[in-house]
This record gives structure tokens, C-alpha cells and sequence, in this order.
């Protein structure tokens, strides 16, 4: 199995972005899942309550995160910092953790959504925690759900994509590393597998919700291809799709990741 395609997600449920190649780092891809939106109550948004996140573009060009709408002729940018500034407490899910408000475009999101809405940006020296009954449980994904990286699988969606009416792009699962492999899901059995200088450990097959029923080009939900995926790809309660994996650099190896590589497993 090797790479056919690369992304990654700057803003968490806003547009992606393919690369050739991408550095990896202990928190995922380069500049993946860095960022995030606020709504006015200060609760994280995602395409789940806003499908139409889907509608807005992101690209890195010249040290700018861009961002432009598909439907709206409007464009806006941000320089990608270190720091921003003002500190907030916030959550994603169940873990906590501290960001830095993107004082400059909120007005510009706000505008889009009709409503008050704010970016922030999550450090690289930050972390995410979790209060559990044994004490406090360190995460490092960024702003991910629950894991840096998604690797999945051609083979997997060709599957699916037999047993609907209107196939679906990759992209509906927002993953990271996607290879052209010969046998659907056959990443349910990886333990590990490794690309260049990276091994990437699995964390778990990746549970999936409405999010994969929003239509990327329009904003607009549907019950696909969420109601078939149920009917075969049910397991202790979720509907799994895709691996959750943790990237661990090999000391001296490239961090470089590229199309092509090999996924060797």
C-alpha cells in the first residue's frame, strides 16, 4: 500500500488541504487541526451543528492561512503565528485546554455564519487534558478529536461506494493519509504501520457520526453514506470507519512524509 493522498485540516470542520508532502510532528501533520472556531457561547463548532463549515476553504500561501467561501465572493487571511495573544479556556469534547483568541477575523466568520463567532489557535507547546476518577489524563492531539492522525483506505470506500446510489468522495472522512489499498478495510487489523521515519500506532478504528453526511460542495446533509455504513461496519455501538493513529519519529529519520511512500504494515 502506498500514499495517493495527503491533507490536512488547519481549521477543525472548515476545508482541507492536499499536499505532496507534510512533516509530522508528535501532535499530527503540519499546521493540522491547529486552529478552531468559537461560537458566542464559547463552545467549539463543527460541521455536526454547522454543515455549512463545509463551504469554507482553507490554503497556506506565503506564512498566511486563507480562507475563501464557495458560494460567497468574500476572502480573508491570517498570519500563522507562534502566538496571538489573549488566552481562553475552552473544551474540545471532554478535554480541556487553553487557546489564543484570532482577534483579526472574527467579524469575517461572524459575518458568514450570521452569528458571533470567534477563531482561536491551539499552541504547539499546549496540551489537552482529561479529569478522569484516577486524575488527570494528558492528551496531545491538538484540536483532533481523539487521535493526531486518520489513515484510510481506497479500498474501504470503493467498498462502500458498491452499496450506494450516489458514490462519495474520500473526503467525507476527513482523513490525513489515505493509501490505495487492495482489500477493504484491512487497516482494522494494523497494530502499527510505518511510513518513512514515522510509525504511526494505532489508537482505534475511528468511530463515525452525521459529519460523513455533509456534502462538501453544497452544505447540505443528507442520511448517506452514514444509514449503509450502520448496516455492515456497526461495532460495540459505533459505526467505524478509518484508523485513529499516533505518530512516533524515529531519532535521526526524516519527519518528511510524501505521496508515494510506502505504508509498510
Amino acid at each position: 500500500m502506498r500514499i495517493i493522498e495527503l491533507n490536512i485540516y488547519p481549521v477543525k470542520s472548515l476545508g482541507g488541504i492536499s499536499l505532496q508532502e507534510s512533516m509530522v510532528t508528535s501532535k499530527g501533520l503540519m499546521y493540522d487541526r491547529n486552529w478552531m472556531l468559537l461560537d458566542e457561547n464559547g463552545v467549539f463548532m463543527t460541521q455536526r451543528n454547522h454543515p455549512q463549515m463545509a463551504l469554507i476553504d482553507t490554503q497556506i500561501k506565503d506564512g498566511d492561512l486563507i480562507f475563501s467561501h464557495k458560494k460567497i465572493d468574500s476572502v480573508a487571511s491570517i498570519p500563522i503565528l507562534k502566538s496571538y495573544g489573549v488566552t481562553l479556556r475552552t473544551k474540545v469534547w471532554s478535554t480541556s485546554c487553553e487557546v489564543q483568541k484570532v482577534d483579526t477575523i472574527g467579524e469575517w466568520f461572524s459575518e458568514i455564519f450570521g452569528f458571533k463567532c470567534h477563531l482561536v489557535f491551539f499552541p504547539k507547546k499546549n496540551i489537552r487534558i482529561k479529569e478522569t476518577e484516577e486524575g488527570i489524563e494528558k492528551r496531545i492531539a491538538s484540536l483532533a478529536d481523539k487521535s493526531p492522525v486518520l489513515i484510510t483506505n481506497t479500498a474501504s470506500l470503493k467498498e462502500l461506494n458498491g452499496r450506494l446510489d450516489a458514490p462519495i468522495p474520500m473526503n467525507r472522512f476527513r482523513a490525513n493519509i489515505i493509501g490505495d489499498g487492495k482489500t477493504a478495510f484491512e487497516e482494522d487489523k494494523w497494530e502499527s504501520v510505518k511510513i518513512g521515519g514515522t510509525t504511526f500506532e494505532t489508537v482505534e478504528i475511528c468511530g463515525r457520526c452525521k459529519l460523513i453526511n455533509v456534502n462538501h460542495l453544497t452544505g447540505e446533509t443528507s442520511k448517506e453514506p452514514l444509514e449503509t455504513l450502520s448496516t455492515y461496519r456497526k461495532m460495540n455501538r459505533e459505526i467505524k470507519f478509518g484508523m485513529r493513529m499516533n505518530c512516533k519519529m524515529q531519532e535521526g529519520k526524516s519527519p518528511i512524509i510524501k505521496l508515494g511512500d510506502e505504508i509498510i504494515f
